[in-house]
């Protein structure tokens, strides 16, 4: 959900003050149950054009993957079991609630559940935060300032969950919450940012095993305090804007959807090396190298930027043959 708006607004959440009307919150719902699937979907429309239309999309595509994907391996089970059914239906559910609804924030917390055979379902996290009363939806590194807001962030979390989580009989360990819930932005993902406190959620195997449940931080905003940007909707790069030299760089900070594909690219790069052998680390770095020459060739146009991203992330996130 990549919005773009001329105006840049000084941002109120923070401060104290009256809390005026909330926005009306309607439930939409898409069910379907054949054969092969059985789907609940709930969503929230807002009448705001900015939140309700990319939300719709992302469910309905959400909806569109899963049936595909699902008759496809009804398909391939049938054929490779003599015409036998899979002895369970593949399920998709979306449910959200909406922890936070005043005149600065609109803040929406998703759950999903996806089975498709195994031991136990899928389950994901979604959060959304929207600035009011335009919906400009915000990201944690737009709303904290740099490395050393991330790294207090980090701190305040390791703490937490490792009073939490860290014991006799514990589904996690010290090196696990410290991977999980490390100095990186995309460890953060999952946020709410409330009246009083920002909550993270961490999905499963994030920083416990699945048995351990729902694993969550709540870090009060006192404890943030002069570590929060005063324009979220300035664009936020991978790197620091301040010391942008050449036309491609200056480019990707003048622009809040290309700065937000550039730290995107950021995270499926780290990701990607993550799970790479010796071999593959040094292809993905070679790869990386080479694709940088290629963006920096598009010099400040934007058009062409963007499509360089958009191509690199997709190879990023493609698993290797």
């Amino acid at each position: 959900m990549r919005l773009a708006f001329a105006a840049a607004v000084i941002p109120a959440v923070f401060a104290a003050g009256p809390v005026l009307a909330a926005t009306p919150v309607e439930t939409l719902k898409i069910e379907r149950k054949t054969e092969t699937v059985d789907i609940e979907m709930a969503y929230p429309a807002t009448g705001i054009a900015a939140v309700d239309g990319p939300i719709a999309d992302w469910v309905k595509g959400m909806v569109a993957d899963f049936e595909k994907e699902a008759d496809a391996d009804f398909a391939s089970f049938k054929a490779d079991n003599d015409g036998e059914v899979p002895p369970w239906t593949y399920s998709l559910y979306l449910g959200f609630e909406v922890p936070r609804n005043d005149d600065r924030m609109l803040v929406f917390d998703f759950d999903e559940s996806i089975f498709q055979g195994g031991a136990h379902p899928a389950h994901e996290i979604v959060t959304q935060n929207y600035m009011m009363p335009d919906g400009w939806e915000v990201y944690l590194p737009e709303i904290l300032d740099g490395e050393r807001a991330l790294r207090r962030l980090s701190a305040l979390a390791v703490a937490d969950l490792d009073r939490q989580l860290l014991g006799p009989n514990s589904l996690s360990d010290a090196d696990w919450i410290r991977t999980g819930a490390g100095p990186t932005w995309s460890n953060f993902q999952d946020f709410l940012l409330l009246e009083d406190k920002l909550v993270i959620r961490f999905p499963p195997y994030q920083v416990a095993a699945y048995a351990a449940g729902d694993q969550r931080v709540e870090i009060p905003l006192s404890e943030l305090s002069g570590l929060v940007r005063k324009d979220w909707r300035a664009p936020v790069a991978s790197f620091d804007c301040a010391r942008a030299g050449t036309a491609t760089e200056k480019a990707i900070c003048s622009d809040v959807a290309l700065a937000r594909l550039d730290r995107g690219l950021t995270d499926s790069y780290i990701m990607a090396l993550s799970w790479a052998d010796a071999p593959g680390k040094a292809a993905i770095r070679d790869a990386q190298r080479t694709w940088i020459a290629e963006r920096d060739a598009c010099g400040a146009d934007i058009g062409c930027l963007t499509a360089q991203y958009q191509a690199r992330i997709r190879v990023l996130q493609t698993p290797p043959s």
